[in-house]
């Protein structure tokens, strides 16, 4: 018994590349985010800023909701801000095997809803694949988007790649959010996070003016 699960290990670690990753975030969003185009990396995930302040005209779908931590839909009306996060290891070497990357990112505004089906080979569990569909919503207008690629989005089920291990994990705390992701070329990781836009506050010189002129109105009405 012993000897089987040492075997195991074994073959796990053969498969699997456990990498010191973190989160790039800051960069302008690439051309494209095709598999395979730069920037790829095996120990790093590139967050990239798409549409903000955007407000739907319809129903989204969404793969999960913040506040139910169900799948569901995001209502017309509702005005949001879009990020992507793109794991792509390098090359197209299959058996080199799979890479993890970790990483924790806390965005201004509390998250909404994350978008991760994305599409898969008829022999593997389908999905919704709501990355596409929403591509065009909240995407940057001139990136080309991986929409129908096979293999794009993540591997969230426990039986996917069970026996290693190998399955996406993300989990939303508020504005935070935790990843543990799993990428084997020629296939990369995608995911879109929606978070609520930012409520304008006014500057305090124009609250300043604003009361100031309040106050003039009022002088003049009373010295009628």
């Amino acid at each position: 018994m012993l000897k089987s699960i040492l075997i195991s290990l074994i073959t796990l670690s053969s498969l699997v590349n456990f990498a010191n990753a973190g989160i790039i975030s800051g960069n302008a969003i690439p051309s494209s985010l095709e598999v395979n185009s730069n920037p790829e990396s095996d120990t790093d995930i590139f967050l990239y800023a798409e549409r903000q302040n955007v407000m739907l005209g319809a129903d989204l779908d969404v793969d999960f909701l913040a506040a139910t931590g169900l799948s569901g839909s995001l209502l017309a009306g509702t005005t949001v801000n879009s990020f992507i996060f793109n794991y792509d290891a390098v090359g197209t070497d299959y058996s080199r095997g799979s890479f993890n990357a970790t990483g924790t990112h806390f965005f201004d505004t509390k998250i909404l809803a994350v978008i991760w089906t994305g599409s898969r080979p008829g022999a593997q569990p389908q999905t919704a694949k709501n990355l596409g569909k929403s591509d065009s919503v909240l995407g940057v207008a001139g990136v080309t988007y991986p929409t129908d690629f096979l293999g794009r989005g993540l591997e969230l089920e426990a039986d996917f790649y069970g026996a290693n291990g190998t399955n996406d994990v993300f989990t939303v705390s508020g504005n935070q959010i935790d990843l543990s992701l799993f990428a084997r070329a020629p296939y990369s990781d995608q995911l879109r996070v929606i978070t609520a836009a930012k409520v304008e506050v006014p500057e305090p010189a124009a609250i300043v003016l604003f009361g100031t002129a309040l106050c003039l109105f009022g002088f003049r009405r009373f010295s009628k």
